[in-house]
């Protein structure tokens, strides 16, 4: 059975890999970086400790 939190991951960030892990400055927890699997692009980080998820929306600028 999958825990509550990679089920929020799941509903949050979606489809993902571990780019970056390092600790957590608030609770020392495992901080966690994402990549999007396809476009290995950053597309979020979360703590467990701390119930935290929070995703990246990047925009790119052209310049015309």
């Amino acid at each position: 059975m999958q825990s509550d939190f990679n089920q929020l991951l799941d509903n949050v960030i979606g489809p993902r890999l571990i780019f970056h892990v390092m600790e957590c400055y608030i609770c020392g927890y495992d901080e966690i970086y994402y990549q999007h699997p396809d476009t290995q692009e950053q597309i979020g980080h979360a703590c467990e400790g701390c119930n935290y998820v929070k995703t990246f929306s990047f925009q790119n600028e052209h310049s015309s």
